[in-house]
């Protein structure tokens, strides 16, 4: 499990105490006074509900300045405020970092006995009283040992997470979750210290609760709540093909790691999930699919020798009929995809060339489903978007025979 350091006053205070009910850790550095207010805001606002209820609102701030901030008494004795040592090494790869500071948040709670944790993002977008309620009625009441986000639908945003991580999260694991990898999250006492530990093969790997609840905890239910915030990324610096890589790869090495259990696995079940659904976010302007569909293109011309050492004959037929077509009949049939990206996590794992290039050689056929996705809900309504979700992901359930086969017999479908 992750080490976590909080000062020593810090520790009598939480002693005294006792174990918290609920620890609300923010994966990130915050004010310590903005953080107070908001806490004692909150606890005011539960009223009753959380009469009986411990809480202790943590963030990574474990500075004299800040021990001695958070020494002093809180208006209400169920708050209480500890600050822990930040991770000391930050890799500058936004999901990593995220990844890091959750673990220790979640570490903390370990090391208190907590009965729920509840991560919430740096940006305390979700930090708010009917949230910290739904999370700690979905764990404390209904005894999920995870509760993951519903954010609100956006036609255009999210869509590494549409169109790869959360149909594969679900396709391998079984749990019908939208948003695997997020920055809010619940966990009960029972799962904090197996979220908590880092994967001993990478130091960096990103934190995947549905994979580690489902492959270790299989016993506890996972559980959604709607979380109607937004959270502000900051995308500058960041390039697709860097995000891509990273978040692939890594779940990549998590198919590769938890096999064994994921190739027992058929369907999916359905998650129960509480709060109102909040209204999509504004569509925006409207996307240009072409340039997207211009690196397509120069990708399957550039990168046509690379693609036949990662895919097998009939998906580079399926490819090549794709370029010939007209740019307003473009589209990527949905299972067409689903072995795409089953195909080079095979390659991934096979180290059939390097890594790096694997994950390289991905990027342009992402841009062409893409294009295709785009070009597809343009005029389509937010709930139609979500149901064509819906069908994209069974497609990805339907295809996963494919994969179990490739996996098992890599051999089999060489060209």
């Amino acid at each position: 499990m992750a080490a976590v350091e909080i000062t020593e006053e810090t520790r009598q205070q939480a002693e005294r105490v006792g174990p918290p009910d609920v620890v609300v850790g923010i994966a990130g550095a915050v004010s310590a006074d903005e953080l107070r207010v908001r806490a004692q805001q909150i606890l005011s606002e539960l009223g009753s509900g959380a009469s009986s209820l411990r809480f202790v609102f943590a963030w990574p701030g474990a500075t004299p300045e800040a021990a001695a901030g958070a020494a002093q008494p809180a208006e209400n004795p169920a708050l209480t405020l500890v600050p822990f040592a930040p991770p000391t090494q930050g890799t500058g790869e936004l999901w990593a970092d995220v990844s890091a500071s959750q673990r220790a948040v979640l570490a903390l709670a370990a090391s208190l006995n907590a009965r729920a944790c509840i991560v919430i993002g740096s940006d305390l977008a979700a930090l708010r009283t009917h949230l910290i309620q739904l999370f700690t009625y979905a764990i404390l009441d209904r005894q999920c040992g995870l509760v993951m986000p519903v954010y609100p639908p956006a036609k255009y945003d999210g869509l590494i997470n549409s169109g790869i991580l959360s149909p594969l999260s679900r396709a391998l694991y079984g749990k019908r979750v939208h948003y695997p990898l997020a920055f809010d999250f619940a966990a009960s006492g029972a799962l904090c210290a197996g979220l908590a530990r880092t994967s001993p093969a990478a130091a960096n790997s990103l934190l995947w609760p549905v994979t580690v609840a489902a492959t270790q905890f299989p016993q506890l239910p996972v559980g959604q709540v709607h979380v109607d915030a937004h959270h502000q990324v900051a995308a500058e610096g960041l390039e697709l093909s860097a995000v891509l890589g990273q978040l692939a790869g890594s779940l990549f090495q998590e198919m590769d790691q938890c096999a064994s259990h994921w190739q027992r696995i058929r369907g999916s079940q359905a998650t129960p999930a509480w709060g109102n659904a909040a209204d999509g976010q504004p569509d925006g302007q409207p996307i240009d699919p072409q340039p997207m569909l211009d690196s397509f293109l120069l990708g399957s011309k550039s990168l046509e020798e690379v693609w036949r050492l990662l895919l097998p004959p009939n998906a580079l037929l399926e490819l090549r009929r794709l370029t010939k077509l007209p740019p307003d009949q473009f589209r990527m049939p949905d299972d067409l995809w689903a072995c795409i990206v089953y195909d080079f996590a095979l390659a991934w794992r096979l180290r059939t060339i390097n890594r790096v290039h694997v994950l390289g050689a991905f990027t342009p056929l992402y841009l062409g489903w893409v294009a295709s996705y785009v070009r597809e809900v343009s005029n389509l309504t937010s709930a139609a978007v979500e149901q064509r979700l819906e069908q994209f992901a069974r497609a990805w359930e339907e295809k996963k025979p494919y994969l179990l086969s490739r996996w098992r017999w890599p051999d089999r479908f060489n060209p």
